[in-house]
């Protein structure tokens, strides 16, 4: 029993003795190991394990933890046909990481007391509009420097925009600190930017 992490492009090395390229067709790589038996240290190894392919290859698209094979015959036999497919997102994300930036509120509830009911919530209504407005600028400004981008709705309440990008190595710093100084500019966000991580979100079906 083999467990695919990923198809890669360009690898330079392998991270790990138990791991092996499997050439499919249109050249495509695929890299496996053996499927282990404890679940939760295998999400773990998963993850590391994908991230370390990531800084050693031009381009990798991850592969869902648990997508598990008999032997490579049977990977070769389940990937057929998306060879050509999987190939063209590989030239996609060539040279490219993933960055995810998560905007939420931090104004505090300030120069509301004293309001009645009404105007209370146009003063509310006002702060959400305009907050979501802030949200949206950041999103047009970060799409400028990125390749790609996958918006996820939002979640939670506080939560005003969640999205990752697909962002070429060489300007994942501009990229940072763009989102340093709109967080400087717009002190009524609350803005995170994480990563560089592997592009999973830019791997499957949109």
């Amino acid at each position: 029993m083999i467990q695919l992490y990923a198809f890669v492009r360009g690898l330079r090395e392998l991270p790990d003795t138990d791991l092996k390229t499997v050439v499919l067709a249109h050249a495509l790589t695929a890299v496996v190991g053996p499927a282990g038996g404890d679940e939760r240290d295998d999400v773990v190894r998963h993850g590391l394990l994908v991230q370390a392919l990531a800084e050693s290859a031009d381009a990798v698209l991850p592969a869902r933890f648990g997508e598990r094979f008999a032997d490579t015959a049977a990977l070769i036999a389940a990937v057929e046909e998306r060879c050509g497919e999987l190939q063209q997102r590989l030239a996609e994300v060539d040279g490219c990481v993933e960055l995810a930036v998560r905007v939420g509120r931090a104004r505090a509830e300030a120069g509301t007391r004293g309001l009645d009911g009404s105007a209370y919530m146009r003063a509310r209504l006002r702060a959400i509009t305009a907050d979501a407005a802030a949200a949206e600028a950041l999103h047009a400004l970060l799409r400028r420097r990125s390749r790609d981008t996958v918006v996820t709705p939002p979640v939670a309440s506080q939560l005003l925009h969640d999205a990752c990008y697909l962002v070429e190595r060489d300007r994942v710093d501009e990229f940072a600190r763009s989102v340093e100084t709109y967080a400087s500019a717009h002190p009524e966000l609350s803005l995170v930017c994480t990563g560089p991580w592997a592009p999973a979100s830019f791997a499957g079906e949109r």
